[in-house]
């Protein structure tokens, strides 16, 4: 009679904590995995996904953290799949590794180079000087004490709507709150001097770094500034002073003409272009309402002339790439996801979580050189005038970059969200420059 065969030897216990050690790591890796494959079946999680980053919404966070042990559930279970199906195999185990490292290096697989490698100084070059006229800028910048402390001054209910069209209504208006505005125009004394003399600069600089932090101009101030001035100049028309008018205008049209040309933002560019249209409508004003001396009328004329629409057209389309192509490279999604959609806390669990994971969520080099595309097609478009296009090439992008897949999820969708509504820009744009050539027309007639 044979003896019973011995039971085979259990593992010895380091043996054992490996296999426990690399099931748990599994387990961990098997987590990002769901999520892209989630987003890749459905766009709308990935929305979720980001709400982890939203702490302006406590209420969104709360319920969000409170998934946290239905993951740990899922985790726990994952492993425990793993265990019983690899935990007595080594080679089950080598050949669980060696398939997430394949699916590993393919989503995180980026394309090599940038297609349309910019930078700051390409849209913006240096100039001699340029440091003292950007430092008097920003002397009223966001961040600046000047430019945080700044109130415009206020207007007894109903509050004016200073806006040059219609003619009747501006001319009504201002008519009606003028012993208000010639108040505020003395009160404003200091802001006046900043403002002429940063007029009599030929050039604006800017210096500002590609980050979205960057300091920029505070809107109120040249709000304030280009509002008063263009009322105080219709006011002196009204009285029969044109050529008075003229002088009090041109230093809001020289800001607004040399703020855009060497500037880095989208922000800037806007002001710019709002201020000039308002200083167009303005001299047209003037020079409907009252005689303007041939003198005053050249003066005018000068401060139009110059610049090339169309490389100002493309300077407008670049801005915004330029910035995201200056800093996103700079930074891992979880640390980009936490600045655009929070107060830029970087310190939570989460920022942690997807920078360790970073590669598997978001390709910079993909996800730039689609917003390059984009913005070189639109760039081409709006310096051949063809604003009505720009709409059907942001659809073909949309449809790209929000279509079902698995690689850079999170930076297809970063990239939606990152981009402005240029379609209303360029549109004010050459609505702009078609005002300021009829008027250089109508000034060069006799």
């Amino acid at each position: 009679m044979s003896s019973p065969e011995p039971a085979p030897a259990a593992p010895v216990l380091p043996q054992r904590a490996l296999r426990v050690v690399l099931l748990g790591l599994l387990s961990v890796v098997v987590t990002p995995i769901l999520v892209i494959i989630a987003i890749g079946i459905d766009s709308r999680v990935i929305e979720k996904v980001l709400g982890l980053f939203n702490d302006r919404n406590p209420a969104e966070q709360v319920a969000l953290y409170s998934l946290v042990p239905l993951l740990l559930l899922i985790a726990a279970c994952i492993f425990f799949g793993f265990w019983k199906l690899l935990a007595r195999s080594w080679t089950l185990i080598a050949a669980g590794f060696a398939a997430f490292t394949v699916l590993f290096a393919y989503l995180a697989h980026d394309e090599p180079t940038y297609r349309h490698p910019m930078t700051m100084e390409d849209i913006s070059p240096v100039f001699p000087g340029e440091d003292a006229s950007y430092n008097l800028l920003m002397r009223y910048g966001k961040q600046h004490p000047l430019g945080q402390s700044f109130q415009a001054p206020s207007f007894k209910d109903p509050y004016p709507k200073l806006a040059l069209s219609p003619v009747n209504e501006w001319r009504a208006t201002i008519i009606s709150h003028r012993g208000e505005l010639e108040a505020h125009w003395t009160q404003l004394a200091a802001e006046r001097a900043w403002w002429n003399e940063l007029s009599r600069f030929d050039k604006i600089g800017d210096l500002m770094p590609a980050s979205p932090d960057g300091e920029i101009p505070a809107f109120v101030i040249f709000r304030t500034m280009s509002q008063h001035s263009v009322a105080m100049a219709s006011l002196e028309a009204l009285d029969g002073h044109g050529d008075q008018a003229i002088d009090t205008l041109l230093p809001t049209l020289e800001v607004g003409r040399k703020l855009a040309p060497y500037s880095r933002t989208l922000v800037r560019v806007m002001i710019a272009v709002v201020i000039e249209k308002m200083a167009i409508q303005t001299a047209n004003f003037i020079l409907d309402t009252t005689p303007v001396s041939p003198e005053a009328r050249a003066r005018l004329a000068a401060a139009l002339k110059g610049g090339d629409p169309e490389a100002g057209a493309r300077h407008l389309m670049y801005t915004e790439y330029v910035l995201q192509l200056g800093w996103m490279p700079r930074n891992r999604v979880g640390d980009i996801a936490s600045i655009w959609l929070s107060s830029g806390s970087r310190q939570h669990f989460w920022v942690s979580y997807f920078n360790c994971f970073g590669p598997l969520f978001f390709l910079p080099h993909a996800t730039l050189n689609r917003m390059g595309d984009l913005y070189q097609d639109w760039a081409d478009l709006v310096a051949q005038r063809k604003v009505d296009q720009m709409k059907e090439r942001w659809d073909e992008f949309q449809k790209e970059m929000s279509g079902p897949g698995l690689k850079n999820p999170m930076g297809r969708y970063l990239a939606l969200m990152g981009i402005p509504a240029y379609e209303k820009v360029a549109q004010n744009y050459w609505s702009k420059e078609d005002m300021r050539a009829a008027l250089l027309e109508r000034l060069a007639k006799p």
